[in-house]
């Protein structure tokens, strides 16, 4: 009787093993094809390139054709860097000066990323709008 019952609950575990690799086995991975013309036209920036990312790391969820995405706004943006306020707290240190482009004397940190960040083609700074000889000294080049 405790063979039986023994064999019963390995053909159990066995049974559910076997449904739940059949399970595995069956999953598709879509893939997205982008070609080099694509890939060419719009380049991702080198720090995102460097850390492997690829055009539906950011664009997940808008189909299947690349030639139809569209810009992933502050949401795409802050769910990697994480929230306007961690990334004004990041640059603190250019608060002295009020040169924070994350937390500006005029917006806060209430800017859209797009205002100054741009993936796919040069980024501009904001500020040189209106401080165009101060920010040389305020910071570097706007990735």
């Amino acid at each position: 009787m405790k063979k039986l019952k023994l064999t019963a609950i390995l053909m159990c575990f066995f049974s559910i093993y076997l449904f739940a690799a059949a399970d595995i086995n069956t999953t598709t991975v879509k893939t997205i094809v982008i070609s080099d013309e694509l890939r060419q036209k719009h380049k991702i920036k080198p720090h995102h390139e460097h850390l492997a990312f690829d055009c539906i790391d950011c664009h997940e969820g808008q189909g299947d054709d690349p030639s139809k995405f569209k810009a992933i706004g502050d949401k795409g943006c802050l769910s990697c860097h994480k929230s306007k306020a961690f990334m004004a707290q990041r640059l603190k240190f250019m608060d002295t000066l009020k040169a924070n482009p994350h937390n500006s004397v005029h917006d806060g940190p209430t800017l859209y990323c797009d205002e100054c960040h741009f993936e796919h083609k040069q980024s501009t700074n904001m500020c040189t709008e209106c401080h165009e000889h101060e920010v040389p000294q305020w910071m570097g080049v706007t990735p």
